[in-house]
């Protein structure tokens, strides 16, 4: 390879995303999220997406369990949200106003969009799983100011 850990990094960085908090719960009934920025539709028939978890942190081997998650597409008004399921720590659902959608797991008020899913497959790939995930509901807000993620910053659309 001709470039480090850093520099492809930064190159990742020019690819602007959006940001999702993707949650579950955990075999005991606590709930569980974490930012991700590696979701992506994947089929409409049958209805899938797809987002990664790296091995260490984030709740992997909880979500593998779990089997079922909510994809919050999160709005400009919820950079809050971002920051906190980004971090690393014990009850980052403290605080943080939400429901349990129709698979039982958290959904956040003033989210963009809402994929209710379950586990289709899972693939290693490196140092993450990517989940692909059949989409059981969807809700809509309707809000269209969506916040974004680019070169290391925070933008809105």
């Amino acid at each position: 390879m001709s470039f480090d850990a850093r520099e492809f990094r930064n190159a990742l960085g020019c690819f602007a995303t959006g940001i999702t908090v993707v949650t579950s719960r955990s075999a005991t009934g606590e709930p569980l999220g974490v930012t991700v920025n590696s979701f992506s539709s994947v089929s409409l028939d049958p209805p899938l997406v797809l987002f990664s978890l790296a091995h260490v942190g984030g709740h992997c081997q909880e979500f593998l369990a779990s089997g079922k998650f909510a994809v919050n597409i999160l709005s400009r008004e919820q950079r809050h949200l971002s920051d906190r399921f980004a971090m690393t720590r014990d009850n980052r659902f403290e605080g943080i106003n939400h429901s349990l959608g129709e698979n039982g797991s958290p959904v956040f008020e003033n989210s963009l969009a809402v994929f209710e899913c379950e586990t289709y497959a899972v693939h290693e790939a490196g140092d993450h799983a990517v989940f692909i995930c059949r989409v059981t509901n969807v809700a809509m807000a309707e809000k269209e100011e969506a916040l974004l993620f680019h070169k290391g910053q925070y933008h809105t659309l």
